[in-house]
């Protein structure tokens, strides 16, 4: 239950956030100014420094929060700001602070559900065709995972599938927990006039929509018509002053086109505010090696990709392998998030696709305590080099002994190939990553102060 203390900071965002709407760059400077003389220490004093002067110098980072302010419907903006800052931050921190110095409970920032695999499209390397009604997880158990999660301190949930604006009753579990900030990645199909007026209703809803690349590459996996389906829903969006965002999953075939200035352009004018890069995994219907990106390709994704997009765009992009560094390694695992597929089944990452708990029979309190999880946690970082965070195409010897140790049961068909079949393959591409991205770490990222905090532990027959 909120303190009177969390209702006034809510309050307060609020009204700030009205401010902000329609103050000037320089009434934004003077703030920055005083909020500087007000921080506590130097260390706050001096981040706050850092950001009047990115303010002050328009860089993308500043051109991105005035997007927010100015592009977005203000009941867009106040639910998404506050339920951010407020109750996924200031107060969701506290909670799960309180849950560990109470119980030694380490409650991760997020969770995934997927609350349906089926899905209208047949996209190459994917699954999902294979599931039914049948297969989806009840409403009832999403909404006792989501008040769970509350209790816990998680406000920010992905939802995935699948795809997920197929499960009409999900719009009231989304207006039920208000609190919460809904991240749902979508092909984009369902997204018509009807569903983003209720996204804009709503507010606390932000739709991340996948894209290959251009029409050629998005059609090519995603079937025919399926770009201008995205475009199209992309105006809608922008017109209605909804967040959004993108994913891509990145092949060595497209990758040039996710990281060139014409794509991301494209994504900036269409009202984009955030996009997600993954790496192709080996995982799902008919894995295949040769899609994953070179070492070479990916140390190339860290120069010209995210990291650039960042400082060059109004456009927030975070590569879930190039940005590592940044927290540490590996968050998976119950470490910083956590995946509930369409069965149920709490799989410790969106591509380990194994567990030992399902939540239809147990708490998230207790399945944050799993076998699986804590030998996952004991053993993050993998390696000190955290720009190789993986444990299964980074280290993949790690995930087979934390396999042989807890023994968890495959959430699909297929899925073991990951301690079968390609085997010998994730060894070759992780001896590859490792002579590739290790002096990129040792020159780079070590000289800038990165180094894990926790001890690592590398197997030496796991090394390079």
């Amino acid at each position: 239950m909120s303190t009177l203390g969390d209702i006034a900071a809510s309050q307060a965002i609020r009204t700030f956030l009205a401010f902000l709407s329609r103050a000037s760059v320089r009434d934004v400077e003077r703030l920055l100014f005083l909020a500087e003389k007000a921080a506590p220490d130097e260390g706050a004093k001096e981040q706050m420094r850092s950001i009047r002067r990115l303010w002050r110098e328009g860089h993308p980072l500043a051109q991105l929060v005035q997007r927010v302010l100015t592009e977005l419907n203000p009941n867009c903006r106040a639910r998404l700001v506050t339920n951010l800052l407020v109750n996924a931050g200031w107060l969701g921190g506290k909670r799960r602070g309180s849950w560990r110095e109470k119980e030694g409970l380490h409650v991760p920032f997020t969770y995934l559900i997927s609350p349906t695999m089926r899905c209208n499209l047949r996209c190459a390397g994917c699954y999902a065709g294979q599931y039914s009604l049948e297969d989806d997880l009840p409403p009832e158990v999403i909404d006792r995972v989501l008040t769970e999660g509350e209790e816990l301190g998680i406000y920010f949930v992905t939802i995935l599938g699948g795809e997920p604006f197929i499960r009409k009753d999900m719009w009231a579990i989304y207006e039920k927990h208000s609190d919460i900030v809904f991240q749902v990645y979508t092909n984009g199909w369902a997204l018509n006039d009807e569903v983003v007026d209720r996204l804009a209703g709503l507010g606390n809803v932000v739709p991340a929509i996948s894209l290959e690349g251009f029409e050629e590459e998005t059609d090519t996996r995603r079937g025919k018509g399926t770009f201008q389906r995205i475009m199209e829903a992309m105006d809608r969006l922008h017109q209605a002053g909804a967040p959004f965002g993108f994913s891509s999953m990145v092949t060595r075939q497209n990758l040039e086109t996710i990281i060139s200035d014409e794509f991301n352009n494209m994504l900036v004018a269409k009202g984009c505010f955030f996009g997600w890069h993954f790496l192709y995994m080996p995982v799902g219907r008919n894995p295949d090696l040769s899609l994953m990106p070179t070492p070479q390709e990916r140390n190339r994704l860290r120069t010209e990709g995210a990291a650039r997009i960042r400082d060059t765009k109004p456009l927030f992009v975070v590569d879930f392998w190039n940005d590592a560094p940044y927290v540490d390694g590996c968050i998976a695992g119950g470490r910083d998030y956590f995946h509930i597929n369409s069965h149920g089944d709490v799989e410790p990452c969106i591509f380990c696709h194994f567990a030992v708990d399902n939540i239809k029979e147990k708490g998230l309190r207790e399945v944050l305590r799993s076998p699986l999880f804590l030998a996952i946690q004991s053993r993050q970082p993998y390696s000190p080099n955290t720009l190789r965070p993986c444990m299964l195409i980074d280290h993949p010897w790690v995930f087979r002994e934390i396999y042989a140790e807890t023994s968890p049961y495959p959430t699909h068909p297929g899925a073991e190939s990951l301690v079968t079949s390609l085997c010998a393959g994730l060894d070759v591409y992780s001896r590859g990553s490792a002579r590739v991205l290790d002096p990129v770490w040792q020159e780079e990222y070590m000289a800038k102060g990165f180094g894990s905090q926790r001890e690592a532990v590398s197997k030496a027959g796991g090394a390079a």
